[in-house]
């Protein structure tokens, strides 16, 4: 734009022989011709006769500068080689968005402009008409290529495969589930242009328009089973192109699973009927209705996931997505742009669309961030806005976008002390505990370990495709005398590698991890010891207490009776241990 406006200032000096040039509405000079050149991107003073012309919208003719007070007033009015000057604006949508000036810098070129002020004047109108309509025409290229962005960002969002090809079959669009599903090795730009036969065979182009037809489609290196259905678009009247929307019969089974697997997890699916994990049942249903905000307390490995999972499918928003994020997982430089997005050009490496964000991919539905303390301190302000005001700002815009989500948060940091060491925002800290819910870690719950086990080794032997396996008693004691430091997550590695060890219908000790043997004998050996030294002090203490006694009122029979009943204990219990 820059350079266009150049060449019409040098054009137009070369036709009327003045000086011209041209500042926009920030005073920033962004054409000119002699002198004027060697200012460009230059600003010129703030009190001149452009600032003028900008806030009034209308030419300044000055041919006596002497007298002009916006002259007189300019700073830089003592070193200014301008004899007259004619200023002229350049309106778009009612904003005079910069100005034109041709200038005379001699007695000489003051007779031209004076003899030729309308031939100046008329030229000066159209080259701000010419600068106007290419504005508007800049404007209008990119609302059509912001649209075209969006348009393309929206279609790719789509989970189903998106074709749009013209009437000879040459490819205008192809979205990223259209690449991913038929494993194209080439970029979207690389596939546009080509015709469609060349990189799929197999589609009836004669299909009913809004029928779904399921038929083999053909790519260089596979066969696939596709329902698809092609639709006709006509654009101004005349132009036909053909929308092929598409998804693989393997995806579609794959999508049917995985969706009644999701949706068949609910309350029911937390396993155990000891107090401690009931009471955190009973607390994870009573606020499953509601939108506040949730944080789950537990140890790795305790089912934060499950619970989680659980209180949104039994939730109104059980319907919208559930996006579930690891904060631990992400690398600290690219948290963000995953949490909150980007818009195109945002930082290198950047996708040139930009892209949404899991908050907004979690519109009308659950976000649940895991490991919420791993947050870093620079990033927690801003979240602190999404639970505060429901609104996120994607990188490298300046605008807020609202969103409808409900928050779950997990840790299994301590968070409180993580506030006082200044690595966790105290407001970010009251935000999220609005409702705490701990998850017991599983040596709390002796009662439900077997109930557990036998559950996981079923669930386990069912997706192995293998018979169906028990645990015989040395397991099951082993089971209830180990601490599990890694809870379900451990149990359900523990007995998958039991699985793969075992030949007969039952899980025997011999067929767990030795680590697990061995670290619950060295337990069971220090408990044994702990329990023989608190022995040991114990009759240490009684014999104490019993002298003290003995003291008081004397050895006799008599006595004795009497220190046995304040005891409470018997004479031969008391005459054992002043013998022991």
């Amino acid at each position: 734009m820059q350079d266009k406006i150049q060449s019409l200032a040098v054009l137009m000096k070369e036709t009327i022989g003045l000086e011209v040039t041209v500042v926009d509405s920030t005073l920033r000079r962004i054409a000119g011709t002699g002198v004027f050149s060697t200012e460009i991107n230059l600003n010129s003073p703030h009190n001149s006769i452009f600032q003028e012309v900008i806030k009034s919208k209308k030419k300044v003719i000055n041919y006596n500068k002497e007298n002009n007070p916006i002259c007189i007033n300019c700073n830089k009015y003592d070193s200014c080689s301008e004899k007259e000057n004619i200023s002229y604006p350049i309106i778009v949508k009612d904003t005079c968005i910069g100005v034109v000036s041709v200038a005379c810098l001699s007695d000489t070129k003051k007779e031209i402009l004076n003899q030729r002020e309308k031939e100046v004047l008329s030229l000066m109108s159209y080259m701000t008409n010419v600068i106007e309509n290419e504005v508007l025409n800049i404007e209008q290229h990119n609302k059509i290529i912001t649209k075209h962005a969006e348009i393309n960002e929206i279609i790719n969002c789509i989970d189903k495969g998106i074709l749009i090809i013209d009437s000879s079959n040459i490819i205008v669009h192809i979205n990223s589930s259209a690449i991913a599903f038929l494993h194209f090795s080439f970029s979207e730009e690389a596939i546009i242009g080509q015709l469609l036969e060349k990189l799929v065979t197999g589609l009836n182009y004669g299909v009913p328009e809004n029928f779904e037809s399921a038929d083999c489609w053909k790519t260089k290196q596979n066969k696939y089973r596709v329902l698809y259905k092609i639709n006709r678009l006509l654009v101004d009247d005349e132009t036909v192109y053909r929308i092929i929307t598409f998804e693989t019969i393997d995806e579609i089974v794959q999508k049917a699973l995985m969706y009644k697997e999701k949706q068949r997890i609910n309350f029911s699916s937390i396993i155990g009927t000891s107090k401690v994990l009931q009471e955190a049942v009973k607390i994870a249903k009573k606020t499953a209705g509601s939108d506040s905000t949730i944080l789950l307390y537990g140890e790795s490995g305790t089912g934060k996931e499950l619970f989680a999972r659980s209180i949104h499918n039994e939730s109104y928003r059980k319907e919208g997505p559930y996006i579930a994020i690891n904060c631990a997982c992400m690398p600290e430089n690219l948290i963000e742009a995953e949490l909150f997005g980007y818009e195109k050009g945002a930082f290198t490496g950047a996708n040139t669309k930009g892209r949404a964000g899991k908050f907004e991919a979690a519109e009308g539905g659950t976000i649940f961030l895991d490991e919420i303390g791993e947050i870093p301190l620079h990033l927690q302000g801003k979240l602190l806005r999404v639970l505060q005001e429901r609104q996120i700002e994607r990188i490298g815009c300046n605008e807020t976008k609202p969103v409808n989500i409900r928050i779950i948060a997990a840790s299994n940091k301590d968070l409180k002390l993580m506030v006082e060491e200044k690595l966790f925002r105290k407001d970010l800290y009251y935000r999220i505990n609005v409702i705490p819910i701990n998850l017991p870690p599983l040596r709390d719950r002796g009662e439900d370990i077997k109930e557990l086990a036998l559950y996981i080794l079923h669930s386990l032997c069912n997706k192995m495709n293998t018979r169906m396996l028990n645990l015989d008693s040395s397991a099951l004691e082993l089971f209830m005398d180990y601490h599990w430091p890694g809870n379900i997550r451990e149990m359900e590695n523990i007995l998958e590698y039991a699985v793969n060890f075992c030949n007969g219908p039952l899980i025997k000790r011999d067929h767990l991890p030795a680590y697990i043997i061995e670290e619950t004998n060295q337990e069971l050996l220090l408990a044994g010891r702990q329990e023989e030294c608190l022995k040991g002090k114990i009759e240490t203490i009684s014999k104490e207490i019993i002298q003290k006694h003995l003291e008081k009122y004397g050895s006799s029979t008599t006595s004795k009776r009497m220190i046995a009943k304040e005891l409470n204990i018997s004479l031969s219990t008391l005459y054992r241990k002043l013998q022991s």
